[in-house]
């Protein structure tokens, strides 16, 4: 499987900073993190960090690491990586002209299908949309958009790998794995599934969405990376400003610290899993200046966002931007512009990923009728974003002179051979008035209902050998025992 070619003909990056500006943002981020440093919670981070050299202060769990370090950690995390999915046919990898689309997760509550009434997330939210991912041909890998309420919450995050292996054959990214033991037993259920450790290096099908803290902090999911990073499946390792709140108010200011904590945490991974596949990942936020509320899509925001992407593409690693910001509370207007804006700025900029479809309000309330939207929205982008070629069939000659000038080109062979090539809509409605009007006047939330269910009803992923479901069933029973409750 493969994303979009951004570019492809022509079309030109985003880019929102000199190179000597991302050269900049890099030597100060060494300079925070040699001077300044970096509190690390994880023991094993720390560890880690000392026996390389660096000042390890075990009292306040600060860590003073030296510019070498970074700069040799960097130089180890390198294109391409490979994605893997349950099924072979959604391998992809990240080789730095593709670009993909992810979910984005930990959403705690659902705007029922049924009722269209907000409600608590469930186990059941996660396999539906799980199953509408696995449909949707330009969604390729999948991050629990909810975390169900309904089962225990300590090992919440195996429960949900388990529902999206039974319901999707792509790639799985987990968003809120914290502690370690969770962690060692998502990588077990994975290497059940492609047929061992060794297996499961060459195919991860799982990764890693682990986040650092705001001002200059690894907290614990670091342990969780580390487990990942050792298995060779790939942490997105992201940075989550606040901006004016835990970042500077300054768009430089937040890029600063966002990028001191990304190469922070690669130096610790390295250190674990020295050559181990890795991607940056950004998610700033913006203050509302009127409310004191904090949006993930204003200008600002998406100014982070698109400046992170050109600091990963400086150290030449991929990057998972979550794009598809939305504060709207419905699948509106408001969401519609908003998810378009920042998902184009972060795909223009040159994202390997970006990710965020289908939820609201800040990535906390999972739409189906969203999700199937935000799908359109992104094959509209990527029809845009390749660009066109302009060559000697692009530009028929023979069939324009043909044709002249009171003609049309509808029945030409020029216009069949390129009728497949045109972008075919789901959900967008081209009808006239009366024509609609006469349909029922049905909105694209009502189009978009109305195919989830359709999904829902009708798309059956290929389900797991028997013998592994039994052997993964059992796992999660065992995770449900073993995992701590922190």
């Amino acid at each position: 499987m493969s994303g979009f070619k951004a570019g492809e003909f022509g079309m030109k990056r985003l880019e929102v900073m000199e190179q000597n500006d991302a050269e900049a943002i890099h030597v100060n981020s060494l300079y925070l993190l040699e001077h300044m440093g970096i509190k690390v919670v994880s023991d094993e981070g720390r560890r880690l960090l000392k026996e390389a050299g660096a000042d390890v202060d075990e009292k306040t769990k600060i860590c003073r690491i030296p510019s070498y370090l970074v700069d040799e950690s960097i130089r180890r995390c390198k294109r391409p990586v490979k994605i893997a999915g349950r099924n072979p046919e959604y391998d992809f990898v990240l080789d730095g002209d593709h670009c993909f689309a992810c979910t984005d997760g930990v959403g705690l509550s659902t705007i029922d299908l049924e009722s269209g009434e907000r409600r608590g997330s469930t186990l059941k939210d996660v396999a539906d949309s799980a199953k509408i991912v696995d449909h949707l041909p330009m969604i390729h890998m999948y991050n629990p958009i909810v975390t169900p309420l309904d089962v225990p919450k300590h090992s919440h995050t195996v429960h949900e790998f388990m529902a999206a292996l039974e319901n999707c054959e792509k790639h799985f990214t987990t968003g809120s794995t914290y502690q370690k033991e969770e962690a060692q037993y998502e990588i077990k259920m994975a290497a059940e599934v492609v047929g061992g450790y060794k297996e499961l290096r060459r195919r991860p099908i799982i990764s890693n969405l682990t986040c650092t803290t705001s001002p200059m902090v690894l907290g614990m999911t670091t342990d969780a990376a580390i487990e990942f990073s050792r298995a060779g499946c790939p942490p997105l390792l992201m940075a989550m400003p606040l901006i004016g709140a835990t970042a500077p108010m300054t768009v430089a200011g937040a890029v600063l610290l966002g990028n001191a904590q990304v190469i922070a945490l690669a130096t610790v991974l390295q250190l674990a899993a020295p050559g181990s596949p890795l991607c940056y990942s950004s998610e700033p936020m913006a203050m509302d200046v009127q409310s004191g509320l904090f949006e993930g899509l204003f200008p600002a925001a998406n100014m982070v966002r698109a400046a992170h992407v050109q600091m990963a593409k400086h150290y030449d690693i991929p990057i998972f931007i979550g794009g598809w910001g939305s504060c709207s509370k419905a699948p509106d207007v408001q969401a519609g512009y908003e998810k378009a804006f920042s998902a184009f700025i972060a795909y223009l900029s040159g994202a390997d990923i970006t990710s965020g479809p289908g939820l609201l309000e800040n990535w906390t309330v999972l739409s189906f009728e969203q999700l199937i939207i935000d799908h359109e929205m992104f094959t509209m982008m990527a029809d845009m974003l390749k660009g066109f070629p302009v060559d000697d069939d692009s530009m028929p000659l023979d069939v324009i002179m043909d044709v002249g000038h009171e003609g049309h080109y509808m029945g030409k062979k020029h216009t069949l051979d390129h009728f497949r090539s045109m972008w075919q809509p789901m959900v967008t409605d081209g009808q006239t008035y009366r024509t609609w009007k006469d349909a029922g006047g049905k909105n694209a939330v009502d189009h978009a209902r109305e195919k989830a269910k359709e999904i829902l009803k009708t798309h059956l992923p290929e389900p797991l050998d028997a013998d592994i479901s039994k052997k993964l069933k059992a796992l999660v029973a065992e995770a449900d025992i073993n995992i701590p409750h922190k």
